[in-house]
């Protein structure tokens, strides 16, 4: 699902790689109590998909509590192995 040259900046800012993400789920920093979905739009651009979605979480990332509302970007590439993420944005909604 992630492409080798994602790009995704994380609501602090920073910006990580694939091994990036796939080294914080095999470490089990983030935990997620709880997953709601609002909206999700998709709008083909070329041949690339981009998506939003808004979505409420609670949880917990390295140890510190979190519960929020969040907006998620994505622009997906087909690839031979199918569509893949190799952009991605996600904010907190105040």
């Amino acid at each position: 699902m992630l492409d080798d040259d994602l790009v995704f900046t994380v609501p602090t800012g920073q910006v990580i790689s694939k091994e990036d993400d796939l080294s914080t789920h095999r470490a089990k920093l983030l935990r997620l109590d709880r997953l709601d979905f609002h909206e999700t739009h998709a709008r083909a651009i070329g041949e690339m998909i981009l998506t939003t979605t808004k979505a409420t979480l609670a949880g917990r990332f390295n140890g510190a509590a979190f519960d929020g509302t969040f907006a998620y970007t994505r622009l997906w590439r087909r690839s031979g192995a199918g569509w893949r993420i190799v952009a991605g944005h996600a904010s907190q909604i105040m």
